[in-house]
């Protein structure tokens, strides 16, 4: 899950946080309240920054709720609003006192990890200011209608992390100015049809074990986020809103769709859609239409081909998310994506790919083509006249090529470009040309020699990984490279290093000079005896420092006239730094 998918459900699990009467994210005040010290072992503070300030109340731990009653207890001026916080606490005594003899207005109330697996209704006559209820990490096995009667100013309900299996047609039936409701990582098998008022804007039924919606999201217009993740729904026709022209947010992972629902089309406003590990085998252009979509994730799917007009009118996406699916062929279905800016097809079945796909797509940051088969690059001769300009991270890692044919001439903007784990034996300088690279990753290949440094020139290249190659010398190869300051080079076969390999390379680190560092462990160049003369040399005369170890067999007079078979060769470690 990336960082904005995170931001967006973290909000919603908190989402007392943001309810329509305004931000509850306020500024606390460097005086508490002054009461705090009489209400011990419950704390308190004032909160400003609304039009009526309020007084959070903290207590935890407590051991009934007779206890919080005679800490609390007229102790608070009615003038303010209260939220109240009883959490950690034992409250097995709750139906022998009721929340309104506190004596003070509670509009939030929040009963948290209280193992409450009941909650009697008396305790909450009176209660009607009520409008954020928690009552999440309890033991509630059903939905507690009962004490709603007495709340119908409920605007935000939170009954995530309990043990509920089913809502009831009436269960709501008293809170008709809900419009936001959590019941996520609950045991919700059944919603029975007409659950929900159509007051609902957000909606959080993620990890429960529900196979089907039974229409009860088909008629709320005013839904603007819905999280179904984690549920084992195969089947969501005839499920989503109709006439809703709010939602933005809709999450369907890790169910068990086989296809996306046609009226997906009619979301007008939908920008964020997960529909990530499920068993779609293709889109349908059920997202053709979506003009305001901006971030689209469908990972760990069985998608093997996009339509040439999948996304033919969804140009506002910037991120596509199609990795771990069967994709063989693109068909230029992402060219109307002119707001792109990451796309991720990692781990599917493309065995070629056309620089022609990403044709124009000037916002293109990062392009991702990691853990295929792909064995060609082409469509170089398609981009001369419209540059891909924007590309900055190239990952091509983990595939089948042994060229990259001069594809990559012209993107002058590649930063980074990672070729490792393929089946390159040399590169030719003509494929590098001209390009802006800071970082190179050629290791895990079959590379005898480092590009011509005669031939190229990487003007910005700081870092080069060649690591896991067949390397067997180092004389001139870092000419190219003038500002280099990491090369890894471990784990080849490196017999030779001359100081001239450092003399045309000064590394640089945001303008200054630097220390340009060498990796060599594992290279049989480290058991030489003149190894450490011209490291030494490198590091007084051009600043640059070789660091490695390596496993050497001792020759010694005694090796040389002995029988080899009847002495010890136990390698011995040899490090350089």
């Amino acid at each position: 899950m990336n960082w904005l998918h995170m931001f967006i459900v973290t909000a919603v699990s908190t989402i007392a946080m943001s309810s329509s009467s305004g931000s509850y994210i306020l500024e606390d005040t460097p005086l508490h309240c002054s009461v705090r010290r009489s209400i011990s072992p419950c704390t308190c503070s004032y909160f400003t920054g609304m039009v009526r300030p309020k007084i959070m109340v903290i207590c935890q731990k407590m051991v009934s709720f007779e206890s919080v009653i005679g800490a609390l207890q007229n102790k608070f001026d009615a003038v303010f609003d209260y939220v109240l916080n009883i959490e950690y606490s034992e409250l097995h005594d709750l139906d022998t006192r009721r929340f309104n003899e506190l004596g003070f207005p509670i509009v939030d109330l929040k009963l948290t990890k209280n193992n409450l697996s009941t909650l009697p209704d008396e305790a909450f006559i009176g209660m009607n200011r009520i409008r954020i209820l928690y009552l999440s990490d309890n033991r509630l096995c059903a939905v507690p209608t009962q004490i709603f009667k007495h709340m119908p100013s409920i605007e935000v309900l939170d009954l995530a992390r309990n043990s509920i299996h089913s809502v009831a047609s009436g269960d709501f039936q008293s809170l008709s100015l809900m419009n936001t409701f959590v019941m996520a990582t609950n045991n919700l098998t059944d919603i029975t049809n007409g659950s929900f008022p159509t007051t609902l804007r957000k909606v959080q039924l993620a990890a429960n074990n529900l196979t089907e919606l039974n229409g009860n999201l088909r008629n709320q217009k005013e839904l603007e986020w819905l999280y179904l993740s984690n549920n084992r729904i195969k089947n969501l026709d005839g499920e989503l809103p109709i006439d809703n022209d709010r939602l933005i947010v809709l999450d369907v992972s890790k169910n068990r769709l086989t296809h996306l629902p046609p009226e997906l089309n009619c979301l007008k406003a939908l920008r964020y859609f997960y529909c990530s590990f499920n068993q779609l085998t293709g889109l349908n252009k059920t997202l053709s239409k979506s003009k305001k979509l901006v971030w689209l994730e469908l990972t760990g799917n069985k998608i093997q081909e996009l339509a040439s007009d999948e996304f033919e009118e969804a140009s506002m996406i910037e991120v596509l998310e199609l990795s771990n699916n069967c994709i063989k062929h693109l068909n230029k279905s992402l060219l109307p994506l002119t707001q792109l800016s990451e796309i991720n097809f990692s781990y599917n079945k493309l065995t070629e790919f056309s620089l022609a796909e990403i044709k124009g797509l000037k916002e293109l940051k990062l392009v991702d083509l990691s853990h295929n088969t792909i064995s060609k690059l082409s469509g170089h001769s398609e981009i001369i006249s419209e540059p891909v300009t924007g590309i900055e991270h190239l990952k091509l890692d983990h595939n089948e090529l042994e060229s990259l044919g001069g594809s990559l001439i012209g993107i002058k903007t590649l930063v980074k470009l990672n070729i490792s784990h393929n089946k390159f034996t040399d590169i030719s300088p003509y494929d590098l040309t001209g390009l802006s690279l800071k970082i190179l990753d050629v290791s895990h290949n079959l590379l005898h020699i480092l590009p011509d440094s005669s031939q190229i020139n990487l003007p910005a290249l700081e870092t080069l990984v060649a690591s896991y190659n067949v390397l067997t010398g180092l004389s001139k190869d870092f000419q190219g490279y003038p500002v280099l300051c990491h090369a890894d080079l471990e784990f080849n076969n490196i017999m030779t290093i001359q100081e001239e390999l450092v003399e045309m390379t000064q590394c640089k680190l945001h303008g200054v000079n630097s220390t340009l560092r060498i990796y060599l462990e594992g290279n049989p160049v480290l058991c030489d005896d003149n190894t450490k003369i011209i490291t030494k040399a490198m590091e007084l005369n051009h600043n640059a420092e070789v660091s490695g170890a390596s496993k050497c067999i001792p020759v010694t007079n005694d090796i040389k006239t002995s029988n080899l078979t009847a002495i010890d060769q136990s390698p011995i470690t040899v490090i350089v730094t």
